[in-house]
């Protein structure tokens, strides 16, 4: 009789080990499909968190190495190295937040603008981050003397996109016509 008695509870230990090992898989297959929906029914984040998020990213060496970019830039055309600063411009498509160099067409503009308005003199005005694509750093540029103006300096404002790509940042420029992409600025900024 105890040999039939241990032979069954024999039976119900494995019994219970095998039920044991099911349950285990069935609450980790609910965990996961969980995890898994919770992560998809995530609320898009608003502008203010992702410009925040963007933010705490970033160091005291970013701002640095940015501003650095930016004012050698304005050196080189001070220099009248207008080549060397376009050969170094890039432009960036907020929808595929791709990088590319300047197109012919743009390079040609760059250039145009930048010899119309030579740097005799600049200032830095402000500099903003934003978003990994939409980044200010703006400046007031001389280009005509008082002397040679008449009185007053000749100034007009010009405003880098700095972006970060794989730690470093690279030079963008803004730009006000059919080459920026519209849609996704005018999304960015109607919380304004």
């Amino acid at each position: 009789m105890r040999l039939a008695e241990s032979g069954r509870t024999l039976f119900l230990f494995k019994n219970y080990i095998i039920r044991m090992k099911k349950f285990k898989f069935i609450l980790i297959g609910v965990a996961v499909l969980t995890l898994a929906t919770a992560c998809k029914n995530k609320a898009p984040q608003t502008r203010e968190e992702q410009i925040e998020e963007f933010r705490s990213m970033l160091t005291a060496s970013d701002t640095t190495q940015m501003l650095q970019v930016c004012d050698n830039a304005m050196e080189l055309l001070k220099g009248k190295k207008i080549d060397e600063v376009i050969a170094s411009l890039h432009e960036y498509n907020d929808s595929t937040e791709e990088l590319t160099p300047l197109s012919e067409e743009m390079k040609q503009r760059m250039k145009v603008q930048f010899q119309r308005f030579p740097v005799l003199a600049y200032e830095r005005e402000y500099f903003s981050f934003m978003l990994e694509g939409l980044n200010d750093v703006k400046y007031r540029i001389t280009f005509r003397t008082a002397e040679q103006n008449g009185g007053e300096p000749a100034t007009t404002m010009f405003m880098f996109n700095p972006v970060k790509v794989d730690d470093e940042w690279k030079l963008c420029v803004k730009t006000m016509d059919k080459d920026i992409d519209r849609g996704k600025q005018m999304e960015m900024h109607k919380d304004i």
